[in-house]
């Protein structure tokens, strides 16, 4: 959640986000691929990570850029699960000192933002050596910010085999 959710915000990244419906999957953007505010609030308040309480406030300690992606996209399957699965906002935990947010499809590996980063607007992206049941695991930085991974992901995730991002049409 935003730093101060009382505060009035500017869709920074919400557009960035609603942009990746007909760009990857060739139909308008609706609102029902999404959230509303107090729909997403609702969900992150009932996740572990709100549980955990860890920034005093027991909300989420949630940065912009991961608010408005499930606002954008929270109701949109087929972005959402691929060859990688973003959790669900009420899924959303804290394993490690990170706001876990993405697992591979064999489970083998986890994305996360760091709870201390959780006031930037985009922070970047940390990658665990294993899933996120396994007792321990190692983080590295994945050297880009979550709406650049996000992104980035997800348009490798839709690229054609031979590393087009549309099918070629007829030869005219």
């Amino acid at each position: 959640m935003p730093a101060d959710p009382t505060a009035p915000t500017a869709s920074i990244f919400l557009p960035i986000f609603q942009k990746l419906v007909p760009t990857l999957l060739e139909t308008p953007w609706v609102p029902e691929d999404g959230m509303e505010p107090g729909e997403l609030d609702a969900l992150l308040a009932a996740s572990p990570a709100a549980e955990a309480r860890l920034n005093g406030t027991g909300r989420v300690p949630l940065p912009l850029a991961l608010y408005e992606f499930h606002l954008a996209l929270g109701n949109c399957p087929d972005l959402l699960e691929t060859d990688h699965f973003f959790w669900d906002a009420d899924e959303l935990e804290i394993l490690d000192g990170f706001v876990l947010f993405l697992e591979d499809a064999a489970e083998s590996t986890v994305w996360g933002l760091r709870v201390e980063d959780a006031e930037l607007p985009d922070p970047l992206v940390w990658r665990r050596s294993t899933g996120a049941d396994a007792e321990h695991g190692v983080w590295r930085c994945e050297g880009g910010t979550f709406s650049e991974f996000t992104t980035d992901l997800l348009a490798w995730t839709f690229e054609e085999p031979d590393g087009s991002e549309e099918p070629e049409g007829p030869e005219e």
